[in-house]
């Protein structure tokens, strides 16, 4: 019998490079990668599902199963994850001395609901007192998919031509959460400051004392192809984590570096000392506590009527590992 022809589409990842390359084939599947911008892929994927399967934006899979009926089936394999407190400014003539400092202030995001906000705004409300309903959100843009806002919220949206920078170093906003560092701050305008100077040593200490890496992306499957071909989503998980182990072990083999990072072994060694061995878990076991977090902080956030179960975001054959 031929192989199931698939089309996938992810960023251009070490994590996926095996599978974009063709070096892991998943079992009874013809798979054929597209590398594509994530923003890219998540706005086809959502309007279009001009994929079979494709990496997804975690926000926007809670939102589609909160909302009930989505089209997509997904798997615990996270190619995208970040700690975000490095993503957290403040104009330096507005006395925001810590994130508290934010309360009742207005402050810029790109855009309500995605994946990077709900986890920061999650993080800074639990663990470092922000009120994030005090507060005067002033987004970029419309939130990508239709979220009922918490009672009380408050969001503007900026006017053509107004930029998170610019409100950020004029001191029209108080403060912004930018997962992209803003131009200003890039520059080194001495207006704007970060609320986490060492962020990379609060991003330790926040894992050391909650066992939380923030997964930004999982994947999916149509869920037309799960239901005419049950047995895929396990073939192309199993397919991810071998992608994963065969990235993991080429990392290791430091007699020709992988990554263009001079220091790679010291980082590794660093990074192993930290996370222990399993520093990129796949597998909804080894991501409960994280994803709790997640479904908490999306219903929190709006992005759900109703607190999921992490069950939901994963199909049953995919559930054990």
């Amino acid at each position: 019998m031929a192989d199931l022809e698939l089309t996938g589409a992810f960023g251009g990842y070490d994590r996926t490079h095996f599978l974009a390359k063709g070096l892991v084939k998943p079992e009874g599947i013809g798979l054929r990668v597209l590398e594509l911008p994530p923003t890219e892929i998540f706005h086809r994927m959502c309007n279009y599902q001009e994929f079979d399967c494709s990496e997804m934006s975690m926000g926007a899979h809670c939102f589609l199963l909160g909302a009930g009926g989505s089209p997509f089936v997904g798997m615990p394999a996270f190619p995208s994850r970040a700690f975000r407190h490095s993503m957290v400014y403040a104009n330096a003539e507005a006395g925001v001395e810590k994130v508290s400092g934010l309360n009742g202030k207005r402050v810029a995001i790109r855009e309500w609901g995605m994946t990077a906000v709900v986890w920061i705004v999650g993080i800074l409300a639990e663990e470092y007192g922000l009120d994030f309903k005090s507060v005067e959100w002033v987004a970029a843009l419309q939130p990508r998919v239709p979220i009922q806002m918490p009672r009380g919220m408050k969001v503007t949206y900026m006017k053509p031509g107004q930029t998170l920078s610019a409100l950020l170093e004029s001191g029209e906003v108080e403060g912004a959460l930018a997962h992209q560092v803003p131009a200003c701050f890039a520059k080194g305008s001495p207006r704007v400051k970060r609320l986490f100077p060492d962020y990379k040593a609060a991003e330790v200490e926040y894992y050391r004392r909650t066992g939380i890496h923030p997964p930004m992306h999982c994947v999916v499957v149509r869920r037309e192809i799960h239901e005419r071909h049950p047995w895929a989503l396990r073939s192309l998980y199993k397919a991810m984590c071998e992608a994963r182990r065969r990235t993991l072990e080429a990392m290791w083999d430091t007699g020709a570096y992988t990554a263009m990072l001079p220091f790679l072994p010291s980082a590794l060694d660093e990074t192993r000392a930290v996370f222990g061995e399993n520093f990129w878990p796949y597998g909804l076991q080894a991501n409960r506590k994280t994803l709790e977090k997640l479904v908490l902080y999306a219903h929190q956030q709006g992005l759900t009527p109703r607190l999921l179960a992490v069950e939901e975001l994963c199909g049953e054959s995919v559930r054990e590992g």
